[in-house]
């Protein structure tokens, strides 16, 4: 759980500088600008796949809330919070442990959270991935 903290936290700082300030994915996959296959932005989603696969069993929630909290705490930074709801696909294998009434409860905050009609398609997944498992 440290870790993913850690690496949201240096996201920001380098997200900051001048040569970061860029949309989310450019240069990504040769698209806006070319190609750029470690451009930040990519490595932060690889990143944020990698920790989440090591946090143990015991803080997934946790560690799930988290990536899901944090588009909301950088709305003012549309870099930042377009980025950060991208790697909510991240959380999507491990929402298959939550109870029927855990899924219940995330999905009821996630749909408040983020209305249905700004959603983006990874964000359709994970409330698709909810009603699954209700």
């Amino acid at each position: 759980m440290e870790e993913l903290m850690r690496l949201y936290q240096d996201y920001l700082q380098q997200a900051a500088q001048p040569q970061n300030q860029k949309r989310p994915f450019q240069g990504a996959y040769g698209f806006i600008g070319g190609p750029a296959p470690n451009s930040l932005h990519q490595q932060f989603a690889k990143e944020v796949e990698e920790a989440l696969a090591r946090v143990p069993e015991e803080q997934r929630r946790e560690a799930v809330s988290f990536i899901f909290r944090q588009p909301l705490e950088h709305q003012g930074d549309p870099t930042v919070y377009w980025m950060f709801v991208a790697v909510h696909g991240a959380a999507l294998p491990y929402l298959k442990g939550l109870t029927s009434e855990q899924a219940r409860d995330l999905q009821w905050w996630y749909e408040r959270s983020y209305p249905r009609r700004a959603q983006t398609p990874v964000q359709r997944r994970i409330v698709s991935a909810l009603q699954k498992i209700r």
